[in-house]
């Protein structure tokens, strides 16, 4: 089933391209640093998909959540311990 996006008109500034663009930049064996644990990353997407009617933007950041977190599973990115 399609992810049906919040109908907000407002463009939120997330910091995915900023994450793309290191992403992108890597040399191998290196990893983008994330300041916050894994746990506190995926309760941050459960809140936000659990309000994300009533919270502006939810869906710019669920989508940089997820990039995150693909991210990590291609060895790409590590959070904090």
């Amino acid at each position: 089933m399609a992810k049906v996006r919040n109908t907000s008109d407002e463009k939120v500034v997330t910091p995915l391209p900023e994450l793309r663009r290191a992403l992108a930049s890597l040399k191998p064996g290196e990893k983008v640093k994330c300041p916050n644990s894994r746990e506190e990353i995926l309760r941050i997407r459960e809140n936000l998909t659990r309000n994300r009617a009533e919270i502006v933007g939810a869906d710019d950041h669920i989508d940089y959540i997820e990039a995150m977190i693909v991210a990590e599973a291609e060895g790409k990115l590590e959070f904090r311990k």
